[in-house]
């Protein structure tokens, strides 16, 4: 990218102006449309100096004037030549004798998160993220090349290159869950362009590719085993099956099912719902209960949990149901392995889209802000077709 650089000289009033009419004379250095101002060290009074042609009637700060102007463009060329980042604030700190600071990934990076969370413009779930990210590329420096941080002029694309890899290896992660990793990345690195402290943005080279994912469910027989195998010899997995069962016919995710008090649980024209907000989306939601979910929530009326914390269910770490959710597959006999969002696809597939439920009410139940994310789950099942034929077959049966 060519830079484009603009210098000029004008005077300031400030409240230390002289009385006399002498002012400080300042510079502006503009690259690429960022601006930096410093006081050139000299002053004249406001009478010599004519702002049009940005020069003074004395000849010696004129001189001086000039000097600035020749070594900024100056460093801009060199550090241009040497392909090393430049910006009009980096050029006043080398006019001014300031030693530049290496901007390193990860000190770089945990200091856009603290901005993020200061300014409240991201969900906590989504600053989390950045977190996340931050502990990855952590490892990875570690793993990879022994160091705890890298200058951000050093990442380049073979280091994406083998940070995509390295979370493949080492956290064994999808490729959609992986490219999550890197828009933050890019992200920051953007970031870090626009204000000039690198040249390039490596991921201008490096495309991402998304994977087609298969929403994993249960179908109606899976369900039912799951629902039948006696659990009572063991309350953990009991409990855990519970909360599993309340998102598979209610459709909320884990932490918006853990968060339930009894506050949420409203009756509207005579029908139980849940009212609340949604901490992924922030959307305020309102959906009514199935009876199967209602017996659930009744089930734990006098447990301490209720009693002391208003919870509506039993509370259990997304770890801890996942880990027994694989032991209460065996036991039912499934077919597949289960996580609790296995639930919620499960809700959207089995008990409504084949049941006939429009795409557009699903939508509404599972919170989403645009159509197309329900779309995701308007796969043609089986079951789905079963019951489009039945039911042409019994219309043309009579």
């Amino acid at each position: 990218m060519r830079n484009k650089l603009s210098i000029k000289f004008y005077q300031l009033i400030t409240k230390d102006s002289n009385v006399k009419g002498v002012l400080p004379i300042y510079m502006r250095i503009t690259l690429n449309r960022k601006k930096a101002e410093l006081h050139t060290g000299f002053s004249d009074y406001s009478k010599n100096w004519n702002q049009s042609n940005q020069e003074s009637k004395s000849e010696n700060i004129n001189l001086e004037l000039i000097k600035k102007r020749a070594k900024a463009i100056e460093l801009m060329l060199e550090s241009q030549n040497k392909n090393k980042p430049i910006s009009a604030s980096i050029i006043k700190d080398l006019i001014l004798g300031k030693q530049k600071i290496n901007i390193e990934l990860i000190s770089y990076l945990k200091k856009y998160t603290e901005q993020l969370d200061i300014k409240k413009e991201l969900k906590k779930i989504s600053i989390d993220k950045y977190r996340q990210s931050a502990k990855s590329l952590e490892n990875f420096l570690q793993d990879k090349f022994h160091i705890n941080d890298i200058s951000l002029d050093l990442v380049d694309f073979s280091f994406i290159d083998n940070y995509d890899l390295y979370l493949k290896e080492k956290y064994n992660l999808q490729r959609n869950t992986i490219n999550k990793y890197h828009t933050r990345l890019k992200t920051l690195l953007l970031k870090a362009f626009n204000e000039g402290f690198i040249i390039k943005n490596p991921y201008t080279s490096f495309k991402l590719k998304s994977q087609k994912t298969q929403r994993e469910f249960l179908p109606i027989e899976e369900l039912d085993k799951l629902i039948k195998v006696d659990l009572s010899h063991n309350q953990s997995l009991d409990r855990v099956r519970d909360v599993f069962l309340f998102s598979c016919y209610t459709g909320l995710r884990f932490q918006d099912s853990q968060d339930l008090k009894t506050e949420n649980l409203i009756i509207n024209n005579n029908q139980q719902s849940l009212r609340f907000t949604q901490r992924k989306t922030n959307i305020a939601s309102e959906i009514p209960l199935l009876d199967i979910a209602i017996r659930i929530i009744n089930k734990y009326e006098d447990s301490n949990e209720r009693k002391v914390l208003k919870r509506l269910l039993p509370k259990i770490s997304n770890q801890k149901v996942n880990a027994y959710l694989k032991i209460i597959s065996d036991l039912s006999g499934l077919n597949q392995q289960l996580t609790h969002h296995v639930a919620r696809h499960t809700f959207a597939t089995t008990i409504c889209l084949n049941n006939n439920m429009p795409i557009e009410i699903l939508s509404k139940l599972l919170g989403h802000s645009s159509i197309k994310t329900t779309q995701i789950y308007g796969k043609i099942t089986q079951d789905y077709l079963r019951n489009q034929i039945n039911s042409i077959n019994q219309k043309i049966s009579q």
